[in-house]
């Protein structure tokens, strides 16, 4: 088979025989790029599942501590003040009329994750066209309830007309223990 290829490369004019070598020559670098984005995902790959199986041993290694500290958190905690996700988003919106705040909006029901004895609510609140001193009002009330509600995201923005006129936006998360 090599000799009839041989014999036919042979065979042809000088400028049939550079074309062909560049065809050839095209494939193989068309080929070796291809490889080389294979093997460059492969090796990103790999080293992305050691990097997560390196972290994955050491929460393994750690796992007594930290069910240790877990338990330890949970003792300090109330089960009675800890807040359900419907007690999240009334207490906030008692907490903004308290403080004054007129346009205080909830996005709708608060997503819940659970992790072993305790479950995590958030909801994230707008509060739009207020003033400055309602605003510290409404956060120190807030603040009087941490640990069982705390703030994750706070932002504050002008109004584009009123720069007195603000608007608020925040993640309010509490924390629950199951029972």
């Amino acid at each position: 088979m090599i000799r009839s290829i041989r014999a036919f490369f042979l065979s042809r004019a000088l400028r049939e025989k550079l074309l062909l070598v560049a065809f050839v020559a095209i494939g193989a670098l068309w080929w070796l790029s291809a490889f080389g984005t294979r093997a460059g995902q492969f090796w990103r790959d790999q080293r992305t599942t050691t990097t997560r199986l390196k972290e994955q041993a050491e929460w393994i290694k750690n796992r007594t501590v930290i069910e240790e500290t877990a338990q330890k958190t949970a003792a300090r905690l109330d089960p009675a003040r800890t807040l359900n996700g419907n007690q999240l988003v009334t207490t906030v919106a008692q907490i903004a009329r308290e403080a004054g705040l007129q346009n205080a909006t909830s996005s709708g029901n608060p997503i819940t994750r659970t992790s072993g004895q305790f479950a995590i609510h958030e909801t994230d609140y707008t509060i739009r066209n207020t003033d400055w001193d309602s605003l510290i009002k409404f956060y120190e009330e807030l603040q009087k309830r941490s640990p069982y509600i705390s703030v994750e995201r706070f932002s504050l923005v002008a109004g584009a007309n009123n720069a007195a006129q603000l608007t608020l936006g925040l993640k309010v998360v509490s924390v629950e223990i199951v029972r």
